[in-house]
């Protein structure tokens, strides 16, 4: 009778990701046992035979690789500034009926959060000393969690200022000048929050600063959707001198840019291809690797208004090897090469190239600018596990976040966080007065 040897191996989990990794599950799968190392570089201790060990170390490489959308900072904030009295506000869960773009949450039953009819007050009838009466209340009551983890907390505006603090600490992590190759990403996205397995259809706002994602409870995907801001153009025409730039215009007759996901050696990879007029080609032109979320922070209306996100992110620009340029090039040599569904690269396509394919082209994209912020509204196809998705995303951006971006391009240029950190601070608040002249 064959007997397999014990063997060990060991694996690095980030310290950020522990609470969120299910040990009992990968070993009731593995047959392995595991236990965990706890220090300043934690360490899953894997102990069983070498076919166990290999399971559960591709099962937690498979998580890590998943984890990737957890970010190290993250804020899920309710917008109070146009309540009067916030100890009698109720919110309740609304039933969302429109279509789930995220693919990782489709087919779930999603709500998003709403102020209840009968508590609602007009912030512009409030008198001097009910604003003092709501800020002491304010002080007293919506205190921050004090769980050991940093992430996904749900708070209140009122704590704004305190979770753009803990946003600040982590741009030395998003440093492009400290290794070679990272580039930094600032977005801004306009859309709908959308939670799924919510414990209480009605709350108020004590109930809302204790709410928790144990047990994936009260779990939430982004939708970046906001159709308000193409229905209420001439509105911030008006109040902000937003005027639409022509000349970066995509229609549907034009080819726009392709956008290619992958795993490769354990990470994500994507690819950027635009068209070659001179070669009649889609080229490769940006290659990347380890999208890296290192914070986020969802602002939530509360109203018919879109609420937003703020994501900072990390990635690495890699070198476009032959191979890559090779599979691109031979996809676009076969006689069936076409505009196929709108769309000119499917997943099929890469069907024992690549693994995990997910393909997003951009259909059309308008832009519209004032002296420091553009607000982009780009349709994209996307062909994701054998489903074919029309999304629209819309994005602010602070201009100046460009040159942050091409830092490495620019050597005269250099990292200042503190500059980075009060356009931070200048984006959200601009995003939170177009949300009030939306609402």
């Amino acid at each position: 009778m064959y007997h397999s040897s014990n063997s060990n191996d060991t694996i690095h989990i980030p310290s950020e990701k522990l609470q969120f990794i299910n040990i009992r599950t990968i070993e009731n799968k593995s047959g392995a046992k595991i236990s965990i190392k706890r220090g300043k570089r934690p360490l899953a201790l894997i102990t069983g035979n070498e076919k166990q060990c290999t399971s559960a170390k591709n099962l937690i490489k498979e998580f890590l690789d998943k984890s990737l959308i957890l970010p190290a900072i993250g804020f899920t904030i309710l917008e109070l500034d146009n309540l009067v009295d916030v100890n009698k506000a109720k919110f309740q869960f609304i039933k969302f009926e429109g279509n789930d773009l995220n693919v990782r949450s489709k087919d779930t039953e999603h709500y998003f959060v709403q102020l209840m009819k009968d508590t609602k007050d007009n912030f512009d009838e409030q008198e001097s000393s009910e604003i003092v009466d709501l800020a002491n209340l304010l002080d007293q009551k919506l205190e921050i969690s004090s769980s050991s983890s940093s992430i996904s907390k749900f708070t209140t505006s009122e704590k704004l200022d305190h979770c753009l603090d803990k946003i600040y600490s982590q741009l030395s992590k998003a440093d492009p000048t400290d290794i070679e190759r990272r580039e930094i990403r600032l977005n801004l996205f306009f859309g709908r929050e959308l939670f799924h397995n919510i414990d209480n259809q009605i709350f108020g706002v004590d109930e809302w600063v204790k709410f928790s994602r144990r047990g994936r409870k009260n779990c939430t995907s982004f939708q970046q959707t906001a159709p308000q801001i193409l229905e209420k153009l001439l509105l911030l025409e008006k109040n902000f001198e937003f005027k639409e730039d022509k000349r970066s215009e995509i229609t549907s007759k034009d080819k726009g840019s392709i956008a290619i996901y992958f795993d490769q050696d354990s990470t994500r990879r994507k690819l950027k291809l635009h068209w070659n007029d001179e070669e009649h080609l889609w080229k490769i032109t940006k290659c990347v690797r380890n999208i890296n979320r290192i914070a986020i922070m969802d602002l939530l209306s509360g109203n018919e208004a879109p609420d937003c996100r703020f994501l900072l992110k990390t990635c690495y620009d890699l070198y476009i090897g032959p191979k890559l340029t090779k599979i691109i090039n031979e996809i676009q040599s076969k006689s069936s090469f076409s505009l196929r569904d709108g769309m000119w690269f499917r997943v099929k396509d890469f069907d024992g190239k690549l693994d995990k394919v997910e393909i997003r082209q951009t259909i059309s994209k308008r832009r519209f600018f004032n002296e420091r912020f553009q607000i982009s509204v780009v349709s994209i196809k996307q062909d994701s596990n054998d489903k074919l998705i029309i999304q629209q995303t819309t994005s602010l951006k602070n201009r100046s976040w460009r040159s942050v971006e091409n830092i490495d391009q620019n050597p005269s240029l250099h990292y200042d966080e503190k500059e980075i950190s009060n356009t931070i601070c200048e984006t959200v608040q601009f995003a939170r007065d177009i949300m009030k002249v939306l609402s």
